[in-house]
């Protein structure tokens, strides 16, 4: 086997992963945009999953998944964004049916996958992020959409449901929101 095939083969029988610059003419030029958009994208894919009900290493290991599968397809997506934020959606879906609950009230630990200022600014809306959780589930998913830079009409279209019905479920989400961290009077 020459230098060239060594390097390329995969090792100890493993399947053969692709890596960057490996792939060929395939995916020519493509990282360098891939690169800016796993960067611009995975951070907020992040807090969104949080926001949905995801402990953060989980919402890291489903923002990384979502990455890889992208990478993998990133030359057949129209909306990038949009595509992870759903896939990202139902993969965290499949996980949190499928997984015991434990709740934490303690903010998240710092990590490589969320910027420091996005951690100080997680904690310094601590409370607005443990209110979303306590809403029912409808209302928590249309509000972490929202909360992602959806909008009504981007949100009906992800679920399955008519604007009008987004609207209305992020109008009572807020309502709730609102009685939840400023009390009933709204004076606090």
């Amino acid at each position: 086997m020459s230098g060239a095939e060594s390097a390329e083969a995969p090792v100890g029988g493993a399947e053969q992963v692709d890596v960057p610059g490996q792939a060929g003419r395939a995916r020519a030029g493509h990282e360098p945009a891939f690169t800016d958009f796993y960067r611009a994208t995975t951070p907020p894919l992040v807090a969104f999953l949080v926001v949905r009900g995801a402990r953060l290493a989980d919402a890291a290991d489903v923002a990384q998944e979502t990455m890889a599968a992208a990478y993998r397809r990133w030359h057949d997506l129209d909306n990038p964004r949009a595509w992870a934020f759903r896939v990202a959606s139902r993969a965290l879906v499949r996980r949190l049916a499928s997984a015991r609950e434990e709740p934490v009230a303690e903010p998240p630990e710092p990590s490589p996958l969320l910027r420091p200022t996005a951690i100080e600014n997680w904690e310094r809306h601590h409370d607005v992020a443990r209110a979303v959780t306590r809403l029912p589930q409808r209302q928590r998913q249309v509000m972490a959409w929202t909360l992602a830079g959806s909008t009504p009409a981007e949100i009906a279209a992800e679920l399955g449901l008519r604007a009008d019905t987004v609207r209305s479920t992020l109008l009572k989400a807020r309502r709730a929101l609102i009685r939840d961290l400023h009390g009933n009077g709204g004076d606090r």
